[in-house]
């Protein structure tokens, strides 16, 4: 009796993209308890903030300030998102990976909606931290965007090739966090909260694909 030299390749389980979902869901959980219901998280997130944008003063004439706004601007803008949305659904016909396409589709706009719920929903508490502005902005709707746009991205692509999204999709995760900052918009839990909401909605539309395409033909 022969032993076969390779043996088959395991397929990834649904359950672990669900502990995905699940651990990123949790993240955004532990972020908005430590940064927006605490008066040291509270502190800590507006310390970090550029001096200039702290309390909702903004340096309205520097550089840095005009190109915080030039990026907002460019992820923000909803023809561009509609842009977007369409080039990533021709480019799911091409590679024939339709279901792929919408299911990125879904994550963007689910994000972005994700986004908007819960900074609507959110109480940020006023402890009278010096320096801090008592508005909610948790998490950030410009930074769910951006993720959410690389996130799709990377369910279009297929999942032996995704690791070469990850440098990519930090580096715009990051330079849109960073706008926020320097426009006074957001704080950076914001942004780290915004990324993880796009990350469990990423998640979720991996899992789900795995549970109903048992052969993993698409999302793959």
């Amino acid at each position: 009796m022969t032993t076969p030299l390779k043996q088959p390749l395991s397929r990834p389980s649904w359950w672990g993209a669900l502990c995905g979902a699940i651990g990123c869901a949790v993240g955004v959980a532990l972020i908005c308890v430590a940064f927006v219901r605490t008066p040291l998280g509270q502190h800590v997130d507006d310390a970090l903030m550029p001096e200039a944008a702290r309390g909702g003063y903004y340096a309205g004439t520097s550089d840095a300030y005009q190109a915080a706004r030039s990026v907002l601007r460019l992820v923000g803008n909803p023809v561009h998102i509609a842009i977007f949305v369409a080039v990533l659904v021709v480019a799911g016909l091409l590679a024939r990976r339709v279901v792929a396409a919408v299911a990125g589709v879904g994550v963007l706009f689910g994000s972005i909606g994700a986004a908007r719920v819960l900074k609507a929903e959110i109480v940020r508490p006023d402890f009278d931290v010096i320096g801090t502005s008592a508005h909610n902005s948790f998490p950030s709707g410009h930074v769910a965007a951006a993720a959410g746009m690389v996130f799709a991205v990377a369910l279009l692509i297929r999942a032996g090739h995704r690791r070469w999204m990850l440098l990519p999709g930090v580096i715009v995760c990051a330079v849109v966090t960073a706008a926020t900052m320097v426009a006074g918009w957001h704080r950076l839990s914001d942004g780290l909260g915004a990324v993880l909401v796009a990350g469990t909605l990423y998640f979720v539309a991996v899992a789900v694909d795995r549970v109903i395409n048992q052969d993993l033909a698409d999302l793959r």
